[in-house]
């Protein structure tokens, strides 16, 4: 099977300019989660709003997990670790991703001082979820699904209607109490977890086209080798070569699919120093070479001209 690169989630949610995004997920045949919605433990700085349309998912939240079904909105705060699990191939959600910073003034006026600036600077965040049974839920869900659909269609003035009503459901948020001191993890242990964790990963993204070895990336923390992957493979499922692996082998999969580059030259830019290695990882992973996967690509992108 080859997968729809085009559907997945962007590195960078948004832009400088307009740091929001929205996205809609269908699960199913002929959709790019045929088999059920699966994204694996990741972090951003961006908050996220995800509204449960159909079907019952898992999101786990820094290490803790809950069951979320039809009408209920989760809140993944700024830099949280979190996974999200449809719980079966027929699942519909929808994502609205933002900066924390777009509800940044200069202005130094009530606004800044007690929400705007304790929110940045993580001494606030949004509650982790909402069911519709809340007395708030109705104003909420409105306004989630103006700014969800002002981001889908992106007519004039979309990203100025976007703002605010964003401001528009802080308001509201912070009137209902729903905005509040960060919990604290569960134990010191998990938090220091879950912090080499994202200082691993975060390496690896910046890094991953270049040689990284497994003392490099012990010494971030620092600690072993031995105790790095046995950490990391409890929250990842995986170590962290593989881990890195993989990063290089999604990079791969896009530089097949949008450029000319030779496949050697693509392992290369991709960090792979040996090209048979590459070939074989990539037809572990996808289940053909590389040739393969493009010229399926291709082939996809050119029906979708001609259509």
């Amino acid at each position: 099977m080859y997968p729809d690169l085009t559907l997945k989630e962007a590195v960078a949610h948004g832009t400088r300019k307009n740091p929001l995004m929205s996205l809609h997920f269908t699960t199913g045949p002929g959709t790019a989660y045929p088999d059920g919605f699966f994204v694996e433990r990741h972090w951003h700085p961006d908050v996220e709003l995800i509204l449960i349309r159909r079907g019952t998912y898992l999101c786990e939240r820094n290490l803790e997990t809950y069951e979320m079904s039809e009408g209920d909105l989760a809140v993944i705060n700024s830099g949280e670790l979190h996974q999200l699990t449809g719980m079966g191939p027929d699942t519909v959600h929808d994502v609205v991703l933002f900066g924390p910073d777009l509800v940044d003034f200069a202005y130094p006026d009530e606004w800044q001082e007690q929400w705007s600036r304790p929110f940045l600077n993580r001494e606030l965040e949004l509650v982790p979820w909402l069911s519709p049974s809340h007395p708030a839920y109705s104003r909420i869900l409105n306004l989630f699904n103006e700014i969800l659909d002002s981001g889908l269609k992106k007519e004039e003035g979309w990203y100025l209607t976007c703002k605010l009503r964003l401001l528009e459901l802080f308001v509201i948020l912070i009137q209902k109490g729903l905005v509040i001191p960060p919990k604290k993890p569960a134990s010191a242990m998990e938090f220091r977890k879950i912090t080499h964790y994202k200082t691993v990963t975060a390496y690896i993204e910046e890094h991953f086209e270049e040689p990284v070895t497994l003392e490099q990336l012990s010494a971030l923390i620092p600690c072993s080798p031995h105790y790095l992957c046995r950490f990391f493979k409890e929250i990842s499922g995986v170590s962290p070569i593989q881990y890195l692996i993989s990063r290089r082998l999604d990079h791969a999969s896009i530089l097949l699919a949008n450029t000319s580059s030779p496949i050697l030259q693509v392992a290369l830019d991709c960090g792979f120093e040996n090209v048979s290695y590459f070939i074989r990882k990539f037809k572990e992973s996808r289940g053909c070479t590389p040739r393969e996967f493009r010229q399926a690509a291709k082939h996809k992108n050119t029906r979708k001209n001609d259509l």
